[in-house]
């Protein structure tokens, strides 16, 4: 599916936080005793230490909800993709059509994925805040002793992203619709402490850059960069209208083939 590029979408995207949001770093080795037991995830951007919402944590909950979503998707605890290619016998024709349509498109342990998804840092002003907490006994519902920590979260922010797809179809872009959308409805939720309302958060901004390298395919709505046609859609709204009659079944997906004239 990569032997020759045909198309690209680049998507750029806000999402701003609606309730706490919480990434630990799992760095325990402070010698501060004023620092919290668990601090946010940061990376040093011009210098200077930035919460980041990582793609990696981006990409595995789109991806855990797309499984959910999709028919035919593999189990990836019990008979992924992974499981059924023969990596000393198939090429890379037969480990794609061995692959469900989520392992198409977000890569397994046998494929590449043809989605790339970039860190989102906070764009502008956010709030670092910091609360105690307390592990609870299953058992006694009761608080476990010497079981208080504390942790930092970030607030008020609006995270700015961007996700590559090399070689899409529509149903591809059409899923990442429906998953934005489920952020928005709070059906989708990020980092931890989810269960006790964290994680939250909502589209602010959202457009899309396609761009198609057999200038015969292109309309007259792209313009001409040379080596390629590209379109530019600046709202949500707009991308959804244009994919209103993409619906995400089998059939629809089934067309996902190693074809380049399906493309």
């Amino acid at each position: 599916m990569f032997k020759k590029l045909h198309n690209e979408a680049f998507i750029s995207y806000k999402l701003k936080t609606v309730s706490p949001l919480y990434i630990g770093s799992h760095n325990e080795d402070s010698l501060n005793p004023n620092a919290v037991d668990n601090s946010f995830l940061t990376v040093y951007r011009d210098g200077n230490p930035v919460p980041v919402l990582p793609g990696t944590s981006l990409k595995g909950v789109l991806r855990s909800n797309s499984e959910k979503i999709l028919e035919g998707s593999c189990d990836p605890l019990r008979n992924n993709c992974g499981k059924k290619v023969d990596r000393k016998k198939d090429d890379g024709t037969a480990r794609y059509k061995k692959s469900c349509p989520v392992c198409k498109l977000f890569g397994s342990t046998a494929l590449k994925s043809r989605i790339l998804f970039g860190d989102a840092y906070p764009e502008g002003e956010y709030k670092i805040g910091a609360r105690k907490s307390v592990a609870i006994d299953r058992i006694t519902g009761a608080a476990k002793g010497s079981a208080l920590f504390d942790f930092e979260y970030v607030e008020d922010a609006l995270f700015k992203g961007n996700i590559q797809i090399q070689n899409f179809f529509k149903w591809h872009i059409k899923l990442l619709i429906d998953l934005f959308e489920r952020i928005n409805e709070g059906y989708i939720v990020f980092g931890g402490f989810t269960s006790k309302g964290f994680g939250r958060m909502k589209l602010e901004e959202f457009n899309i850059v396609l761009r198609y390298y057999d200038k015969s395919k292109c309309s007259n709505e792209y313009i001409d960069k040379g080596f390629y046609m590209e379109k530019k859609i600046e709202t949500f709204e707009d991308i959804k209208n244009l994919l209103q009659n993409i619906l995400l079944t089998k059939n629809e997906t089934d067309r996902c083939e190693y074809n380049e004239k399906a493309i």
